[in-house]
């Protein structure tokens, strides 16, 4: 059974209701949450059993979804040209520009948590690897300020160790952050009503991560590895963009 505790310190929204063909809705969240135990069905940053049965407290940390920033907006525009709008309301331009819809939504948060392992000790002190890794030593602190970050060098590999000789390690779970996420979508939609009454064809165009920003995915965490400290995933895809066409009757 996983015993989580979680906190929420701060939670602000502001909002506008559609009015004059605009809404917004915009809400960021300062949160923490505690936990001994990975979410089983969440792919994190630590593992979902501990290296040590008999020591509970040593997988005390904060959880593999315990995001500390997080800021979202959704909005909705429709432009004011065509028939019922303020401008151009009747003629050849009002049947081209009017109709259409813009609306997006953004998703700004921080990273991911994640713990550092000994994967070369796992035989040695009876862990099978995977669903249990053994953990690194820590030798110091190796967060790096955020300028010195980068894809080749997330974090201070020289902060952690092997143990040796093979026992078991010393490091916190779930001590160093990931990369953060800036995400913007788009969609630009438009309703044909020329079809009569209780019948029209939609028109959408959709992008996701609009401005194609990388969505980095969490640096290898093995200190066992050649690669610890550098990232070689994605946590999201690259610009995707879809058209669709949906008539209702």
């Amino acid at each position: 059974m996983e015993a989580t505790r979680s906190i929420t310190v701060g939670e602000a929204t502001v909002e506008k209701r559609f009015s004059r063909g605009f809404s917004i809705h915009s809400a960021y969240t300062y949160s923490k949450s505690i936990n001994y135990a990975q979410e089983h069905l969440f792919s994190g940053g630590s593992n979902s059993f501990m290296q040590n049965a008999r020591n509970l407290r040593e997988q005390r940390g904060r959880s593999d979804f315990d995001y500390r920033h997080r800021w979202v907006t959704s909005y909705i525009y429709e432009v004011p040209f065509g028939r019922g709008k303020t401008y151009l309301t009747d003629g050849p331009a009002s049947h081209i520009l009017g109709g259409w819809r813009v609306s997006g939504v953004t998703n700004l948060r921080s990273g991911r948590p994640f713990t550092i392992f000994a994967g070369a000790n796992n035989s040695l002190v009876g862990n099978r690897g995977g669903l249990a890794n053994a953990l690194a030593d820590c030798v110091s602190d190796g967060a790096l300020p955020t300028d010195e970050r980068n894809v080749d060098r997330w974090f201070d590999a020289s902060g952690y160790s092997v143990p040796t000789p093979a026992r078991l390690g010393n490091c916190g779970r779930n001590t160093l952050d990931g990369p953060g996420l800036v995400n913007f979508d788009f969609a630009l939609a438009r309703s044909f009503e020329y079809f009569g009454e209780g019948r029209r064809l939609e028109f959408r165009w959709e992008m996701f991560n609009m401005f194609n920003t990388p969505q980095f995915g969490l640096p290898e965490r093995n200190r066992s590895s050649s690669a610890v400290g550098r990232i070689s995933t994605l946590a999201g895809d690259p610009r995707v963009m879809q058209f669709a066409l949906k008539f209702y009757y």
